[in-house]
């Protein structure tokens, strides 16, 4: 006999019931430039001028973070609470189209009603809408009084019933309050959900859609009626959102994308344009998608119904409990992770704030699950006090597999990463920092190769000591380049220096230029065979390059503006120059890195990502391009070479494996085949 269609059995089945799917392909490098750097900048600064374009432009208009703490059934341990999270977001999507991304709260940290309310402060940038489930009966009191007498920028609701016609109405609930884009009250909340249980669920499934789209209009009226909604739409009719929700019900998620404004061609439009127009098309670039396909709601309401009665998410969490191991097999945990910022530094636009970074989050996130079969959930924090960041990244960690940090400023970007790494135990790195350096080191592996040089002979010279600066200094240092001179914007850093010095560049100090060179950078790139730059447009001058050795390599990284224009630097002589640009030869693309990065972390379970791991990284993306192959203007592979990833979550799985940083051994083969079919299939790789 068939197993009867059961919660249970699709967990058992699909690893999970949720994952996260990129709206756009990005097939080729024009779409990439479109999805993130260069154009999602653009994005950035339009928000950055009109924070009203985020519901626009952002996943935030649909979406919601989905947080439990498993107070309600005293989990000792709140990961188990998984399935329900899973569960809710499944219920929400399929019935609402709702995005819910879950977000497992860690009770040991989180000591008062007060943390409760920090975190859904700082998650608030991004989400609007904050759902909490399974809290403790008083404890689920004490938040809601405390957010009620907060001044929050978004609206906490607590959904506690197993009672599938109670999770609908709250269902109801969010999605009117996300398409009147309101900021709520508990006690506004709760006289429009009494408006809402005005519609008899009783009889449902019959007239399942029909009944639904009741509820949510009897809910968006109500927002409307006491004109709670939003400014930007309260012009718009409420019958516009009700018609669009029952087109939802006919024509799937499509109903909701935007056309493409009239006699719009591509061609005719630069990368800020088509990225502003694509942008607009989507309301950003992920979304939540189910794992499986069901027939019919109404035959999905039964399924919940069903194992609702027989109490399947218990036994799910009973599973869990007996043997933890099965947490990555039946969750979608093993493939979950998250980007977090606090938009200090983002991009190469500086301290914008957390709401204009989200585009930059969402394009990583689309990266990571093209290059990586990775869903990655975007979190942009209010939170500037690295301490008091890291506490929170350590409160909502429990559910991710790993966390990738973005666009953190220096030098507070060292400790927050430092601190998080020695907390989490959980493959964490800032991708600034480290991605650049990875690729950057393989551009050098190949160079050496092209020119036959010895590494420990290299005289490399660093202009810019902020995040990527001082990783890629380490790097290379720590792959046996010795004589390094870094610069600042007050010229050669050496140790005493008097001016702008702090602990990180006095630890550089230490081990970089120790003949004590003083002077600015004319002085220090002369007789240099390598110049990184990470630090401004133009910094570096024709006469500069003929003062370095002979066939220098010139890697100059400044975005979107390089510290010299390529055929400038091979004018004044440079052998090699490469870009952080797609429209130059030798890009320096940290997408070569960070997806086969995390892939080889994450399946290993490593504790940390270190050095070995990265150099591991850098030698499999530079050894993908055949010695035959390398010239000048081809000492990287393309940033969507197909196999790459794969190759690199292959080194880095062994590397992590060889240094006893895997909390689990693997074998490296099977993570490279893992990793091309995540690639190739998205989820069912897993089935």
């Amino acid at each position: 006999m068939q197993p009867q269609q059961s919660l249970k059995n699709l967990f058992l089945r699909t690893n999970g019931l949720i994952k996260i799917k990129p709206k756009v392909r990005v097939t080729d490098n024009y779409t990439l430039s479109l999805v993130y750097t260069p154009g999602v900048g653009h994005i950035c600064k339009v928000i950055q001028k009109d924070p009203d374009q985020l519901y626009d432009l952002t996943i935030t208009g649909n979406s919601i973070a989905l947080l439990a703490d498993g107070s309600k059934f005293n989990l000792p341990r709140s990961s188990k609470m998984i399935p329900n999270l899973e569960a809710i977001s499944a219920l929400y999507k399929a019935f609402y189209d709702v995005d819910a991304y879950p977000i497992i709260l860690d009770r040991n940290i989180m000591t008062d009603v007060s943390d409760y309310v920090l975190v859904m402060d700082n998650l608030s940038p991004t989400y609007k809408t904050i759902v909490l489930i399974d809290i403790e009966d008083t404890l689920a009191s004490q938040i809601l009084t405390a957010v009620e007498n907060a001044n929050l920028q978004c609206t906490v609701i607590i959904s506690n019933s197993h009672n599938l016609r109670e999770q609908l109405y709250d269902a109801a609930l969010v999605k009117a309050t996300l398409d009147a884009r309101a900021i709520l009250k508990p006690s506004q909340c709760e006289q429009i959900k009494k408006s809402i249980t005005s519609i008899d669920f009783t009889n449902l499934p019959s007239y399942l859609t029909i009944t639904l789209n009741k509820a949510y209009a009897q809910g968006l009226q109500e927002i409307y009626n006491n004109k709670w909604c939003h400014h930007t739409v309260s012009n718009i009719k409420p019958e516009i959102f009700i018609n669009k929700l029952n087109d939802l019900y006919i024509y799937g998620e499509v109903a909701y994308y935007n056309k493409w404004s009239n006699n719009h061609l591509l061609q005719n439009n630069d990368f800020n344009q088509n990225s502003l127009e694509l942008h607009k098309r989507y309301n950003g670039m992920i979304t939540i998608e189910l794992k499986f396909n069901p027939r019919s709601l109404e035959d999905l309401f039964r399924i919940y119904e069903t194992s609702y009665q027989q109490d399947e998410l218990a036994q799910l969490r009973q599973i869990l409990i007996d043997d933890p191991t099965k947490l990555r097999e039946i969750t979608f945990k093993k493939n979950y992770a998250a980007i977090i910022t606090n938009g200090t530094a983002i991009l190469g636009l500086g301290n914008i704030g957390p709401s204009a970074g989200s585009p930059v989050m969402e394009g990583k996130s689309v990266l990571f699950n093209a290059l990586g079969g990775i869903d990655l959930m975007p979190i942009c924090l209010k939170e500037k006090d690295p301490h008091k960041l890291v506490r929170i990244i350590k409160c909502i960690a429990p559910i991710f597999s790993a966390i990738n940090l973005e666009d953190l400023r220096a030098p507070d970007c060292f400790p927050i990463e430092e601190e998080a790494v020695h907390s989490l135990h959980i493959p964490l790195m800032h991708d600034d920092q480290h991605g650049t350096a990875v690729v950057s080191l393989a551009a050098v592996i190949n160079y050496l190769k092209l020119t036959k040089k010895n590494v420990k002979d290299l005289k490399l010279v660093i202009n810019g000591a902020g995040a990527a600066g001082v990783a890629i200094c380490k790097l290379l240092y720590g792959h046996g380049i010795q004589d390094i001179v870094m610069c600042d914007t007050s010229g050669i850093i050496y140790e005493g220096r008097p001016q702008n010095m702090n602990n990180f560049k006095n630890d550089l100090a230490k081990f970089t230029n120790k003949d004590k060179i003083q002077g600015s950078l004319a002085d220090a790139v002369k007789g240099r065979d390598l110049f990184v730059g990470v630090s401004s447009a133009g910094a570096l001058t024709q006469d500069m390059v003929k003062a370095m050795n002979k066939d220098p390599f010139i890697l100059a990284l400044a975005n979107p503006v390089p510290e010299i224009m390529p055929d400038e630097a091979i004018e004044a002589g440079a052998f090699i120059v490469a870009t952080g640009r797609s429209d130059f030869n030798n890009q320096v693309n940290n997408s070569l890195a960070f997806p086969g990065i995390f892939r080889g972390a994450i399946d290993t379970r490593a504790k940390e990502i270190n050095l070995e791991m990265k150099i591991a990284a850098a030698y499999a993306i530079a050894n993908s391009i055949k010695e035959s192959e390398l010239s000048t203007t081809k000492i990287l592979p393309g940033a969507l070479t197909a196999e790459i990833p794969a190759n690199v979550a292959r080194a880095v799985a062994i590397a992590a494996m060889k240094t006893g940083v895997a909390k689990v051994n693997v074998d490296p083969e099977k993570v490279f085949d893992e990793s091309r079919k995540l690639i190739m299939e998205g989820h069912l790789a897993g089935i």
